[in-house]
């Protein structure tokens, strides 16, 4: 993870597409750390906690925009 640690006020300045892609983003940086250290070659632990942790809080600020937006009158 090379990225500096996402902040909720930064993510609520971003559209919700960027936000979207961002999360795809932390879910293929998780997978991959998490294979490698299953096999022993990932030396920084600490990487899997902070990348579950920053997930959750996407889906956080995630659920924020959906609560901020009116329900769509349905036909």
């Amino acid at each position: 993870m090379a990225e500096k640690s996402l902040k909720a006020k930064d993510l609520r300045g971003l559209p919700e597409v960027d936000i979207k892609e961002k999360l795809s983003k932390l879910y293929q940086t998780q997978w991959q750390n998490r294979l490698k250290s299953r096999d022993g070659s990932l030396k920084q632990m600490h990487v899997l906690r902070r990348a579950r942790r920053e997930i959750a809080r996407i889906h956080t600020i995630l659920q924020e925009l959906r609560r901020e937006t009116p329900p769509q009158p349905s036909r």
